[in-house]
Formats: structure tokens, sequence, C-alpha cells
């Protein structure tokens, strides 16, 4: 009997043991559980931040530009008024598209604007312009050969491709604005 006592006492320990093992392996699942809800939801939120990108402050306003009907005025236009140059472009300096030669060409550009653009308002409406016409144009040149900027033909295409893509890349669909394109500078090194 004593031994079935024993036995009935290892059994109830081993039991107890089991019982005891249980609670602590639940209490580890618990922990790694919560352990990765918290990354889940750091992650979630850094991501939803990287991808939200930063609020606009209530009150920043956007620039308002001139009305196209004060700068361009065709009524306005007498006989005889003339053409304004605008001069105002930065010089245009270029590495040309030359594999293997490092080539570059230097370019000042001056606009002939039309008497249809007013000469006062004009001039403000193409500074701000500025920024995205030199671009433009450095993009232009830097896309050339030593072959596309050699010869008089060659320049006499160049400048109506800029006076095309300047009046589109400014008017849009309007009448074009730049009447010709002169160059002051033009070097190819």
């Amino acid at each position: 009997m004593a031994d079935e006592k024993e036995k009935q006492q290892d059994k109830q320990n081993e039991q107890g043991k089991g019982s005891a093992g249980g609670k602590k392996m639940g209490f580890f699942i618990w922990l790694i559980l919560g352990a990765v809800v918290a990354a889940g939801a750091t992650g979630g939120f850094a991501l939803s931040q990287l991808l939200g990108g930063q609020p606009v402050p209530a009150d920043t306003t956007e620039p308002v530009e001139p009305e196209k009907d004060e700068i361009f005025n065709p009524a306005a236009v007498t006989p005889g008024q003339k053409s304004w140059p605008y001069d105002k472009l930065d010089p245009i300096v270029a590495n040309l598209d030359e594999p293997g030669v490092s080539r570059f060409v230097r370019v000042s550009v001056i606009l002939e604007m039309s008497p249809k653009m007013d000469p006062v308002k004009g001039p403000e409406f193409l500074d701000e312009k500025k920024v995205l016409l030199q671009d433009w144009m450095t993009t232009y040149f830097a896309g050339l050969s030593l072959e596309d900027v050699r010869g008089s033909r060659s320049l006499n295409r160049i400048k109506r491709e800029i006076q095309d893509q300047v009046n589109q890349l400014l008017f849009g669909s309007d009448k074009p604005y730049v009447e010709r394109v002169l160059f002051k500078e033009f070097a190819v090194q």
C-alpha cells in the first residue's frame, strides 16, 4: 500500500508540476504576443509617418501669379510698337553628349518678346519663370553632340527649337510671345 500511496503522490506531483509549468508557458506566450503587438504598432506608426508626408501649415498661401490679361494685352499694342528684349537669363554651360571627349558649350540667350506682352509686367513674369527656362536649356544643350552645334544651319535650328519650346513652356497653347531667339554668346570648347 505504501507503494500505491507513493505512486499516487508522484502522479499528483507530476500533475502539479505540469500545471505550474503550463502557467509559466502561458505567461511567456502572452509576453511574446505583447512584444509582437508592440513592435507591429511601432512599425505601423513609423510607416505612416514615412508615407504620409509633412502636413501643410494652415497659414501657407500659394503665390499669386499675375493675370494673363495684365501681362498679355494685344489690344494695347499701338501701330509701330516694337518687340522688346529679355536678356536676364544667365549663361548656360553644359557638357555636350560626346563619348570619350570632354566638350562643353557656353551659351548666352536673349529672348525677343512680342509687343503684345506688356514690357513692364512681362519681365516680372519671365523673372519668375527664369529657373524653369534655364533648367530646360541646360538639359537641352547637354543632349546635343558636337555635330549638332556645328555650322550656321545647326545654330538656326537650335534657335527655332528653343523658341518653340519656350513658347510651349511659358504660354502653352496661346499665341507665341517669343518672336526670336538671339545668341549673345555661343562658344564650344
